[in-house]
């Protein structure tokens, strides 16, 4: 399965920065499920992982948004069925002064 998913939230949390710093075409991210979420019980975090310190000190996860909800509703489904998800940024969009940066990720299953 193949499925693309906007990455809402981007600008919320001092996250427009992040994007712009560490958001690159083809890199992968970390897809937490949140089923606890106060919002949306069907939430999915998006992560990308960021070298500390000049990645001499390994490396770190940023939160830069949510899978949008209406694709999340079918992913979360997948994921709570144990089904392994993996995904990477497929475009983004986010030039200065733009608050929302967009970013857009492809998300496969590992079957």
């Amino acid at each position: 399965m193949r499925k693309n998913a906007v990455v809402a939230g981007t600008g919320f949390e001092g996250r427009t920065n992040e994007v712009r710093s560490h958001c690159k075409v083809g890199k992968k991210v970390i897809l937490i499920r949140e089923p606890n979420n106060n919002f949306d019980e069907n939430a999915i975090a998006v992560y990308l992982e960021v070298p500390k310190l000049f990645g001499i000190l390994g490396s770190s996860e940023i939160q830069i948004g949510y899978v949008k909800a209406s694709t999340a509703k079918s992913l979360a489904k997948k994921m709570d069925k144990g089904v392994e998800l993996s995904a990477s940024v497929i475009s983004y969009f986010a030039p200065s002064g733009k608050e929302f940066p967009r970013v857009s990720i492809e998300v496969t299953d590992e079957i």
